[in-house]
């Protein structure tokens, strides 16, 4: 009689940051799995949070662990490794095994070997975006076993497979887009945020930093549409007011409003879906960010609750401009004009976005041919 039990193993860098609730492409293959009939253990290296009782089927075991406070460069990470393994390598029960992130690779390819079952790895980073560290040396040797590699972007693969030399690795797409049923909150944001009645709200929400050229976006706000205002949001709070204080010299009084409150996922969506247009600006650090697509949150947040896309002008984002889900931007000088045009057209952007999700980015569609893809690596689900 086949198993009816699978293991997930979401362990990815900086744990907290990247929780499974921030990330579709894994959190729906989870909810996928469990409501094809599945027993899902799921291993999780986060905080414990409520927000899962109402994501997650009843069918869905959570096991919280507690993250190591040693560095990820740390010398005692080999000492960690080999402890780890021992506390994984009795589990033997899975029909089949999948993990994301470089530790989370590697204990899944522990419990695989343990079960004799297949390893199927979730990659959300390149490697090269950390320093070579022991869990780098260790997620090589792990995908080497892996049966199939998924991929939020199916760009991305070419060059992970440069990475770590599995070019002739199977792999599939799973866009990391949050699935289309989902509840949004209805709040009067202008009213919450104390924001002008006639003012027409766009949106930054996410990480506050220079990565995401937070200071080029306000420093755009003086010559944006009289009735346009400015939203940053971020659930992380920690620094973020001195942050806002190093920046103060750029805001504009009526333009720019901050939110530092946490919200839910249902919150998040309403503010989202609420906004004329959503920021998904980014400097380009290397690899990981030059093909970012359909791997950003923020961005595919944004089109399925058809609120239109200032994105940056990268190769991986081409489909912004050919889609007209939004307008592209090089430069800091571009973004009023760009606020501009969505303003006067966002009914047909909006249109654009819903009609995208449903076709081209539908993770439904992209779950029936993963599962037909892993069918010729004899994974039956």
């Amino acid at each position: 009689m086949q198993q009816k039990k699978i293991a997930f193993v979401h362990y990815p860098h900086h744990v907290n940051a990247a929780r499974l609730d921030t990330m579709p492409f894994a959190l729906n293959s989870v909810i996928y799995l469990a409501k094809m009939g599945w027993s899902v253990d799921l291993y999780l290296w986060e905080e414990k949070s409520d927000c899962y009782d109402n994501l997650l089927p009843d069918t869905v075991n959570i096991n919280y662990l507690k993250d190591s406070k040693f560095s990820l460069q740390s010398k005692l990470n080999q000492i960690r490794s080999i402890l780890l393994a021992f506390q994984f390598q009795s589990l033997d029960k899975y029909y089949c095994v999948f993990g994301l992130g470089q530790i989370g690779a590697y204990l899944a390819n522990i419990i695989a070997k343990s079960s004799k079952c297949p390893f199927v790895y979730f990659n959300d980073e390149f490697p090269s975006c950390w320093l070579d560290s022991h869990w780098a040396k260790l997620e090589r040797q792990a995908v080497r076993d892996a049966v199939m590699i998924v991929l939020p972007d199916p760009q991305r693969f070419y060059h992970l497979s440069k990475e770590l030399d599995v070019s002739t690795k199977p792999n599939a797409f799973l866009p990391n887009i949050p699935i289309q049923n989902l509840s949004v909150e209805k709040i009067n944001w202008h009213e919450k945020l104390r924001i002008p009645k006639d003012s027409i709200p766009i949106l930054h929400a996410g990480s506050i930093d220079e990565h995401k050229q937070i200071p080029e976006i306000l420093a755009s706000v003086p010559y944006w549409h009289e009735k346009a205002v400015l939203i940053l949001h971020s659930r992380f709070n920690e620094g973020l007011k001195i942050y806002r204080k190093q920046l103060s010299h750029l805001e504009v009084d009526g333009k720019v409003f901050w939110s530092y409150e946490p919200m839910s996922e249902r919150q998040l969506n309403s503010l989202v879906s609420y906004c004329a247009a959503n920021f998904a600006l980014y400097r380009n650090t290397g690899p990981n960010i030059e093909y970012t697509g359909f791997s950003s949150g923020k961005l595919m947040r944004s089109l399925i609750f058809g609120s239109p896309i200032i994105a940056s002008k990268l190769s991986s984002f081409a489909f912004i401009k050919d889609y007209r889900l939004g307008v592209l931007v090089n430069h800091s000088v571009e973004i009023p004009a760009a606020i501009e045009e969505i303003i006067y057209n966002r009914q047909v952007y909006s249109q654009n976005c819903l009609d995208f999700c449903q076709t081209i980015v539908s993770f439904e569609n992209a779950w029936q041919k993963f599962c037909d893809q892993l069918q010729y690596v004899n994974i039956n689900l």
